[in-house]
């Protein structure tokens, strides 16, 4: 696999630790209480959610794939409404990016 293939992959977090460590805290720590409950539970997790909406589509990951780095406002509401609909993603945490 090649560095440019997979370092969208792990970016993000690598970043997150780093500048952010105690809100990357609380995001694990939220995260463990999530799992742990017994509710049908669906995170929606986005990167840079400040790109204009021009008709792209969206599609999700979950950071088993190569992944854009941002997404519109737009296409995080339409995946957040076919998730909520959709049982597939219960308990899981997908990454929302535009196409």
């Amino acid at each position: 696999m090649t560095i440019r293939k997979t370092c969208p992959r792990y970016f993000p977090g690598v970043l997150a630790k780093i500048l952010l460590p105690n809100g990357y805290a609380e995001m694990k720590k939220m995260e463990g209480m999530i799992k742990e409950s017994n509710l049908d539970w669906t995170v929606v997790r986005i990167i840079n959610p400040n790109v204009k909406y021009t008709g792209q589509s969206y599609d999700y990951s979950f950071g088993d794939k190569s992944a854009k780095l941002s997404v519109s406002r737009e296409n995080v509401a339409k995946f957040m409404y076919s998730a909520a609909r959709d049982n597939q993603l219960i308990r899981k945490m997908p990454i929302i990016y535009n196409k």
